[in-house]
């Protein structure tokens, strides 16, 4: 009886041992599986964390070319806009130069109407050598009116001189609204024919004035009256002229042809002298023969 009891025991005793190894290694396989099941998530994770970083980094790094792409476009259109705005400021100042030359060179160019000359009549024949003009000389201003009673000439032949000592000042004076020296001074001194002796012509101006329609009516300045009174010293000295802001000084004697119905001006052009040119027809007045 107590040998079975005994074997009872050992029987139990070793299947509860089978038990518990059987129980312990259970265990130990899913603890195996779970630490190292585990492990290998943490590993997979980690790759893909590492994969993300790298991923992120390159993200970034590329961030960072793209702005570094953008600052220097930005960079760029900012000099680009600049030179933009350079160039306008550029072609704005030159569109003033060419505004500011276009107006000097019509100031330049300006001409005065000083006097007219009319053909009254002519008798004879420059065949028959004995050939004479009348005619009347008249200050005008540029309007055309008439500023003095006209004086009346004659002439042997048909060619006319105009005798006048003109002062011209430097075209950038001429281009400055300088009240004075805005156009050439001129001084008519005689009238006469090619037949005649410039000393024995009619007298125009007397010494020290200046045609009516130069004036405008106003008094000679200081400047002109300096000028005139020592012509010749101006003329001959350039250390003095300059100073004035004067080109040149100097006697001027154009003349032209005149035939029977027409009519001429006598012109001063701000940047030069004299200049005799025929009226269109249609102004000219009817002549007379005598």
């Amino acid at each position: 009886m107590l040998k079975a009891i005994s074997a009872i025991n050992s029987l139990l005793g070793t299947i509860l041992g089978l038990a518990i190894v059987g129980m312990l290694g259970t265990i130990g396989w899913v603890g195996y599986q779970t630490y190292y099941g585990e492990k290998d998530e943490l590993e997979r994770r980690q790759t893909q964390i590492d994969k993300l970083t790298k991923d992120l980094e390159a993200d970034r790094q590329e961030i960072d070319r793209l702005g570094s792409e953008l600052d220097a476009s930005r960079r760029d259109i900012a000099a680009k806009a600049k030179e933009i705005d350079d160039l306008n400021i550029d072609l704005e100042a030159k569109k003033k130069e060419i505004e500011r030359l276009d107006t000097a060179i019509r100031l330049l160019k300006v001409d005065h109407r000083l006097a007219r000359i009319k053909v009254l009549g002519q008798t004879g024949s420059e065949e028959e050598g004995n050939l004479t003009t009348k005619f009347s000389f008249v200050g005008i201003d540029d309007q055309g009116n008439e500023l003095e009673t006209p004086r009346v000439f004659t002439i042997e032949g048909d060619r006319v001189y105009i005798d006048a000592w003109v002062i011209k000042f430097t075209d950038d004076l001429i281009t400055l609204p300088d009240p004075v020296r805005s156009t050439s001074f001129c001084q008519f001194r005689r009238i006469f024919g090619e037949s005649q002796r410039p000393i024995d012509g009619f007298v125009l101006d007397t010494a020290g004035s200046r045609p009516a329609a130069y004036g405008r009516g106003e008094q000679m300045s200081d400047l002109e009256k300096e000028i005139w009174a020592h012509f010749w010293e101006y003329a001959n000295n350039p250390t003095m002229a300059r100073e004035k802001g004067i080109r040149a000084v100097q006697g001027e004697a154009p003349s032209i042809k005149l035939m029977l119905n027409r009519q001429y001006k006598v012109l001063l052009r701000a940047s030069d002298g004299l200049t005799i040119v025929t009226e269109e027809a249609s102004n000219a007045p009817s002549g007379e023969t005598f």
